[in-house]
C-alpha cells in the first residue's frame, strides 16, 4: 500500500493499465483470477477501489508481458496447514512478493542447494 507521501514505481500495474490489458486481448476478470489463482471477485474488488496491491504486481507484469512465460507451466494443489500458509503469506508480503513468487523462490533456492 502507499502512503501518503509515497508513489508507485513506472512499472506499476493500475487498473486502467489492467483494464486496457484485460480488453484489448480480450481477456476476462475470471480469466485473470484464474491466471493469479484468486477469486474473482478479489479482482472486482481492485477495480472498485482503483488500486492493485503490491504482492500480485510481479505476477501482473508477467502475464502481461509480451513475451509471455518462456516454458509450459503447470499448477499444482498443496495441501498444507492454515498456519504454514499464514506464514508464507506474511513472508511474501514483507518481501513484496505473491504466495505464488515466494513459493516458486523457495523451491529454487532448495533445488539449487541440493545440486
Amino acid at each position: 500500500m502507499f502512503t501518503s507521501n509515497s508513489q508507485p514505481g513506472p512499472d506499476y500495474v493500475d487498473t486502467k493499465k489492467l483494464g486496457q490489458w484485460l480488453h484489448e486481448h480480450s481477456i476476462s476478470r475470471a480469466e485473470i483470477a484464474k491466471a493469479l489463482g484468486i477469486q474473482t471477485t478479489v479482482v472486482h474488488n481492485w477495480f472498485a477501489r482503483q488500486r492493485i496491491p503490491r504482492n500480485v504486481q510481479a505476477s501482473l507484469r508477467h502475464l502481461m508481458g509480451k513475451d509471455g512465460p518462456s516454458e509450459l507451466e503447470s499448477q499444482i494443489a498443496v495441501r498444507m496447514k492454515n498456519s504454514t500458509l499464514n506464514e508464507i503469506a506474511r513472508q511474501a508480503v514483507k518481501e513484496g512478493l505473491s504466495v505464488e513468487e515466494w513459493i516458486l523462490r523457495a523451491v529454487g533456492e532448495k533445488l539449487e542447494k541440493n545440486a
